[in-house]
């Protein structure tokens, strides 16, 4: 009687001590961005939320081997509404120094990256847009590193007017070719939040698309996305902006 009991103890326990060693699931009110950064070593890593034109301060942290990890937690319903959203995530070694990444509630995003040079060296795994955003800025950084040695080129040769336009040609066949494949991946990704980073994506103060010239694909963005998110902040203020250049057009018909 005595074993048959403690073997039935131990057939109810069993499971329970098993369901206790599981790791926990990340709860869907909280967001987890972690990451390893090459030669960090014990630098200063900070965390921001980029909130349309106003960066918000998070957290900070001095990173332990170039690891680092940021937990954040809702604790008010206005908490709990942003991390409910994918929104954009800055980490920052220095005010130059950044990458942008997105995040919603539930994920665990992991970043990898070099110290010397964040945003060109960076991969993002653990959320569907974090990898899309990590893959518009590997794109890009292939682009600015196609177009520098044109601009070093174009700055010894100023004053040769045959150069400088062949220079010229290249850049803008550079220019089109990346401006084609943010349009495809637009096309590829109409309802994911990293598409209207993709319409936003510039270098050096150039823009790939403009608002007024591209209204139509700005449109079409605004109105695919605010479907699956009808109050985000970001698709808010590009309903504004939709209505100012539809105003615009009226006014020069």
């Amino acid at each position: 009687m005595n074993r048959g009991f403690s073997f039935c103890k131990l057939f109810v326990l069993l499971p329970l001590l098993l369901w206790l060693l599981i790791p926990c699931a990340p709860s869907d009110r909280q967001v987890v961005i972690s990451g390893d950064i090459q030669h960090g070593g014990d630098r200063m890593i900070r965390l921001a939320r980029l909130d349309n034109a106003e960066v918000v301060r998070l957290d900070s942290m001095r990173m332990r081997n170039g690891h680092f990890e940021f937990v954040l937690k809702a604790a008010t319903e206005e908490q709990k509404e942003i991390l409910a959203q994918p929104m954009m995530y800055q980490l920052s070694l220095s005010g130059v120094n950044m990458l942008t990444t997105m995040a919603q509630k539930g994920e665990q995003i992991h970043i990898t990256a070099e110290a010397g040079n964040l945003i060109q060296t960076y991969r993002a795994t653990g959320g569907r847009e974090a990898v899309l955003m990590s893959s518009l800025d590997s794109a890009l950084t292939v682009f600015v590193k196609q177009v520098q040695p044109l601009w070093d080129f174009y700055q010894q040769h100023i004053d040769q007017d045959s150069v400088r336009e062949e220079v010229e040609k290249q850049y803008q066949a550079l220019v089109d070719r990346h401006t084609r494949y943010l349009r495809r991946f637009i096309a590829e990704h109409p309802a994911d939040m990293a598409s209207y980073i993709a319409f936003y994506q510039s270098y050096n103060r150039k823009s790939f698309f403009q608002e007024r010239e591209d209204f139509g694909l700005l449109k079409q963005l605004t109105d695919t996305l605010t479907v699956h998110y009808p109050n985000h902040p970001y698709l808010l203020r590009m309903q504004q902006k939709m209505e100012f250049l539809e105003s615009q057009q009226h006014d020069t018909d």
